[in-house]
Parts: C-alpha cells; structure tokens; sequence
C-alpha cells in the first residue's frame, strides 16, 4: 500500500527558506520524504508519540505524522541544524 506524502504550509514555507542557500539539501529532502509513501516508518525513525515521527537528512531534521485511516503522511515541520 502506498501512502500519499502531503506537506503543511508550515513544512513548505520552511523549505522555501532553506531553498535560496541549499538547493541540494532540499532535494535531498524531498526525495528522502518521497520514500515515506512506500515505508511510512523507517527503521531510522525516531518516535515523536503514537503516530508521529521525525527522520534526519543531512542537515535537516522532518517531523511527520502518519495516519493510516487515510494513508497519508503528513509532513508537518521542516527544521535545520547550523
């Protein structure tokens, strides 16, 4: 089952900042978010609560939500470190 990834505005916005200086990151990002809809927890998930995840790409930290009633992932914040 293939799950749908949808991005918060708050997630969006977030990445539309770290755009004009990372690019790269970014796509890192996506891409690894992409993956979500085949494998919603990953064994590098770390835990946040029942149904909320976060993983680490580069620099970047993704904080989620799955919901299984409607096979969805949300991406709900987008976070970076230095």
């Amino acid at each position: 089952m293939s799950y749908d990834v949808v991005w918060a505005d708050e997630a969006l916005a977030a990445a539309h900042r770290y755009l004009a200086d990372d690019r790269e990151g970014l796509a890192q990002v996506f891409d690894e978010t992409d993956l979500l809809a085949e494998d919603p927890r990953p064994s590098g998930a770390f835990a946040r609560g029942v149904d909320r995840f976060r993983i680490h790409v580069g620099r970047y930290r993704v904080l989620y939500e799955v919901v299984d009633q409607t096979v969805t992932v949300q991406v709900l914040h987008l976070g970076r470190t230095g």
